[in-house]
């Protein structure tokens, strides 16, 4: 009996993870090696509810079994316009979240700005497996005011080290060049907050 329970007690994690999805509220996906043990894993993101942001699904491939493992769901932290599936005249959304893959097995995550008001930010996240988590490893955005001359800014940086560049431009066209100095952090995904990275960029 004791051994059952341990067993139903190692499950359950993964029972907890394993709910349905609708293949039809899958945003976008991307398959690469994110822990690098050699085997393909698998990343998704998935509508929830109108105008709420989407969870992000996380699989890795269990290479003895040769099944993809759920390990992780980050709920709600990514942001987009819901693409209207189940409306009349349904057309995809131009600011739904992009998934690829970098060539060290971390994850970039593209948020194009939705099309509210003159200004856009575009975002981007990378995404590091690390420790047996996914952890956000860098950040960067790009701003920019569509009906006011000399309104834009960006940034780039290192979320582990806190090192980075950023960038406004100036009333008289010229750019501003920055430099910045964060304090570096090990932030879980499921925990990150856009707002202290715009904070560290100097905004």
């Amino acid at each position: 009996m004791k051994s059952l329970l341990l067993a139903l007690a190692l499950l359950l994690p993964t029972m907890a993870l394993s709910e349905p999805i609708e293949t039809k509220k899958i945003i976008t996906s991307v398959t690469g090696d994110f822990n690098g043990d050699g085997a393909p894993d698998l990343a998704m993101v998935v509508e929830t509810e109108p105008t709420d942001p989407m969870d992000i699904h996380f699989f890795l491939r269990d290479k003895e079994h040769n099944y993809l493992k759920p390990v992780e769901i980050v709920r709600e932290q990514i942001g987009g316009e819901w693409n209207g599936y189940d409306r009349p005249g349904y057309e995809n959304s131009d600011t739904e979240p992009e998934l690829s893959m970098l060539p060290n097995g971390s994850i970039k995550f593209y948020l194009p700005a939705p099309p509210i008001g003159s200004e856009r930010t575009n975002q981007t996240l990378t995404i590091a497996y690390r420790n047996g988590a996914f952890i956000v490893a860098g950040f960067a955005y790009e701003s920019v005011d569509y009906l006011q001359e000399n309104i834009a800014s960006a940034c780039d940086y290192n979320v582990l080290t806190g090192k980075g560049t950023s960038s406004k431009q100036q009333p008289d066209g010229s750019t501003k060049h920055k430099t910045v100095s964060a304090e570096g952090q090990t932030i879980a995904f499921r925990d990150w907050n856009s707002g202290d990275a715009f904070t560290a960029c100097q905004e």
